[in-house]
């Protein structure tokens, strides 16, 4: 299986370099960019034809509408919403589908970025994947 190819989209530096130091220690996961601004994400989806995004879960753990936009454009593309505490992390792909989590692990959370569906049927695979947690 090759590299994962993953963007970091949250706001805060803080958390993009905390989840940057935590990933960059898997073979399987490269970051291939970090953006604060979620507006220059479809170019950085484009060019660095990423599979993975991970973006801020607010607050209110409602995850943000752009999200389902950006999803509609890419739909290859999984994104993960993580609280900032960790908490909370919530997965989307093709056209919103979405899972939650609750109490995932780090270990889990990297099993999840290294696995990659095949694009027709994903929605398939990748239910029948997260079922074990």
């Amino acid at each position: 299986m090759g590299q994962q190819r993953i963007i970091l989209a949250n706001g805060s530096r803080l958390v993009r370099e905390m989840l940057n130091r935590v990933l960059v220690k898997d073979g399987q996961l490269q970051v291939v960019k970090e953006i604060s601004d979620h507006h220059n994400l479809p170019s950085a989806i484009e060019k660095y034809d990423a599979e993975w995004v991970i973006v801020s879960l607010p607050n209110n753990q409602k995850v943000p509408a752009w999200v389902d936009e950006y999803m509609a454009e890419h739909p290859p593309v999984r994104f993960i919403a993580v609280s900032s505490d960790g908490s909370q992390v919530k997965i989307m792909w093709m056209e919103s589908h979405e899972k939650n989590y609750d109490d995932l692990t780090l270990e889990d959370l990297i099993h999840i970025l290294e696995s990659k569906p095949s694009h027709a049927g994903a929605r398939n695979s990748t239910e029948k994947e997260e079922a074990r947690y």
